[in-house]
């Protein structure tokens, strides 16, 4: 799990007016019918949706909705699961004990166990022994965020997340769902894991880096998710354009540039082949949106206008 999935699960906002909402309108270029984007936050209660006339209205004359990720079939969140677990899997035969000198489990052991109330080193945990470093540095960034998600009640929602929700209604009504990101194929994951496998040394310094300091880097993530409060703000009053200079979210987008980059490049010929079909709802993380190299951008530069479609009272 990296730190896009930790920055999506702490973008949870519960408590969101009927205003709020990251939503445009693409036409142009030769659409006969314009197609329209959700800039979601993935855990957003999918049920606000139901008091956006605005989104209703588009939703209607959708033939299809495109997600990043088709979240509804269990067999594919199953392939991804088994996939991502592959990709972050040590050499065979070797656990975390051949990497970590008796120092630095000692370390482990210790925040592991203020952090989860549970030795790192009893034999219930045998299952992770055999992770990458990586794998253990994400869980407690994981951790720590959920624990402080906790203390801010409009970070926090129990709903159908809003991904989910609009698949679900593509459903009811028997329409066309597609999706942006496939499962990366076997070659790819291997040569992924090999990389990472030749860096195993660094991700043990990353590991004990976080370990050694770590309430430093735990009133880190306290300080981002402040200004996860505030982004749920704009949210509310619609106000993509402070969302979308926010020095919080800019600089995670610019942390993960080249990601960001590589994945919304090769959505767009997704995007402008399903909008050439049929008029199309996308659903994705509203950081795609932000920037020279986000969604938006590239629309804007490949022909299309695009639009943000506001409430009127927002």
């Amino acid at each position: 799990m990296n730190k896009k999935t930790i920055i999506t699960l702490i973008f949870a906002l519960a408590s969101i007016s009927a205003n709020a909402q990251f939503f445009f309108r693409i036409s142009g270029k030769k659409l006969k019918e314009p197609s329209y984007i959700l800039g979601s936050v993935h855990t957003l209660p999918g049920t606000l949706l139901d008091s956006v006339p605005e989104y209703l209205k588009a939703e209607a004359k959708c033939q299809q909705l495109y997600a990043e990720f088709d979240i509804s079939s269990q067999q594919k969140l199953s392939e991804a699961q088994a996939a991502g677990q592959q990709a972050l899997a040590l050499p065979e035969g070797k656990t975390i004990f051949d990497l970590m000198s008796k120092e630095q489990i000692e370390v482990l052991n210790t925040r592991f166990n203020e952090t989860f109330h549970v030795n790192y080193t009893d034999s219930m945990m045998k299952a992770l022994w055999n992770y990458q470093p990586i794998m253990l540095l994400s869980t407690f960034n994981l951790i720590i965020t959920t624990q402080e998600m906790q203390k801010h009640p409009e970070l926090a929602t129990t709903s159908t997340p809003i991904d989910m929700y609009c698949i679900n209604r593509a459903k009811e009504r028997n329409i066309k769902i597609g999706q942006l990101d496939e499962i990366q194929p076997q070659d790819s994951l291997t040569k992924m894991r090999n990389t990472m496998n030749e860096n195993l040394n660094s991700q043990v310094d990353s590991l004990m880096s976080f370990l050694n300091d770590f309430d430093q880097r735990k009133q880190r993530i306290i300080d981002e998710i402040q200004s996860v409060v505030q982004s749920a703000q704009y949210w509310r009053e619609g106000d993509y354009n402070s969302f979308a200079q926010s020095p919080f979210w800019l600089k995670e987008i610019d942390k993960q540039s080249d990601l960001f980059k590589a994945r919304n490049k090769k959505w767009l010929p997704k995007l402008e082949a399903a909008m050439g079909e049929a008029p199309t709802m996308f659903v994705f993380g509203a950081g795609h949106l932000i920037g020279i190299n986000g969604v938006l951008q590239l629309l804007s530069d490949a022909g299309y206008k695009v639009e943000q479609i506001r409430h009127p009272h927002s």
